[in-house]
């Protein structure tokens, strides 16, 4: 009788890794969305003048707000697709 505990340790050992990744990649895309916007935001109000400088604040918080809640969208669907898997790989409710 062979014991099956160790495959079932590996398989969610490698979904880990495998998320792991995914979320560095996650927060690296996200930083670099986010300094394209605040780029924008700069060439916009001090390089282009389309905008009143006394109104970057407004725009600086608009596009803080705007990706915390992306951010935030973004971590959620990771978090549960992270659970399905590690449940797929332990054999526990494959259709969660």
């Amino acid at each position: 009788m062979s014991y099956t505990g160790d495959s079932i340790e590996s398989r969610v050992a490698a979904v880990e890794k495998e998320y792991t990744a995914r979320q560095a990649k996650l927060f690296v895309r996200f930083a670099m969305a986010e300094a394209a916007l605040l780029v924008a935001a700069v060439l916009i109000v001090y390089v282009f003048r389309l905008v009143d400088p006394e109104v970057v604040i407004w725009i600086l918080v608009a596009i803080a707000a705007i990706g915390g809640f992306a951010l935030s969208a973004l971590l959620m669907r990771h978090m549960q697709a992270r659970t399905r898997a590690i449940a797929q790989a332990k054999g526990e409710n494959p259709l969660f």
